[in-house]
């Protein structure tokens, strides 16, 4: 299926789910084990929440009484194609009903029996970085200037072991500025700030494209795209305004991270394209033999 049919199918398949959505004797119908035309509907209710509606309904069939419940979720799916990226809404909806006690007897059914959960993704292959844009994890604030400085970038100190330089120690294929944060006088979390003139999504999805190559399928991830934030320039608004926050990390078994996001990390901050390298420092080297 092409990109164009992929983006189609996904936008059909959520107007569908708002308007073309089965009846609820019908949406019953499998639950209860009863024709839809034996089936009485009461008691219906809905309530909202963020990304989420749960209904509920009370089934009438056959003498039993059943409780029913829909849940309806969204979430947000990134189709990619070459460089180009669009941002598609993706809904699920679940449905069960569980019979009411009468008497002894109490029955219940489900729409769907579990189903085992998918496995986490494998941790990285690949040793953990060691350096992000160029300046080594673990240096120290000496070490980390002399290699800003180096590059022709300028250096600030806030004294409160956090420290920017102008640029990356080593080119990264677009502009960025570097804030490093010091452990115990260790560079411990270095973060890659890149804000795009234009083309936020396929910046951001050609990033995670060249991280997974390199690092393996990301760990953890997570997106909150609103609804009103699909297009390209109501997405960077949504930036602004805290309403967008894409997030992708690789994780190793030492301790290393590697964190890509997109939004603001605080109120105050400008909306960015971050990339952050973490290694912790350990404070303590206890002699294990010992304890």
């Amino acid at each position: 299926m092409g990109y164009r049919q992929t983006v189609a199918l996904a936008l059909l398949v959520t107007w569908c789910v708002g308007g073309c959505r089965p009846s609820r004797e019908s949406i019953s119908a499998g639950e209860v084990g009863c024709n839809p035309d034996q089936i009485l509907i009461s008691n219906e209710s809905s309530s909202t929440g963020w990304g989420q509606k749960s209904e509920t309904w009370t089934v009438q069939c056959d003498g039993h009484t059943y409780a029913c419940t829909q849940l309806d979720t969204t979430s947000a799916m990134m189709v990619t194609s070459g460089q180009t990226a669009t941002i598609v809404p993706v809904n699920n909806s679940n449905v069960s009903c569980h019979e009411q006690a009468s008497g002894t007897a109490t029955a219940q059914r489900t729409a769907t029996p579990p189903t085992p959960s998918a496995p986490p993704p494998a941790l990285p292959t690949v040793p953990a970085p060691t350096a992000g844009a160029g300046f080594a994890l673990g240096a120290d604030p000496e070490g980390t200037r002399e290699a800003c400085e180096a590059a022709g970038q300028t250096w600030a100190a806030s004294g409160k072991g956090h420290a920017t330089c102008s640029g990356p120690a080593l080119e990264l294929g677009f502009p960025a500025d570097v804030a490093i944060k010091f452990c115990s006088r260790k560079a411990c979390i270095i973060t890659a700030h890149h804000r795009p003139e234009s083309d936020w999504t396929s910046t951001f999805a050609e990033l995670k494209g060249k991280l997974t190559e390199k690092y393996g399928p990301p760990q953890e991830s997570a997106a909150v795209v609103p609804a009103g934030c699909r297009t390209e320039s109501d997405f960077v608004d949504c930036l602004n305004n805290r309403g967008v926050r894409l997030h992708f990390s690789w994780s190793w078994p030492t301790g290393e991270r590697v964190i890509l996001s997109i939004g603001k990390a605080e109120p105050e901050s400008d909306a960015a394209i971050r990339i952050d390298y973490t290694r912790p420092v350990r404070k303590v080297a206890a002699n294990a033999s010992a304890l």
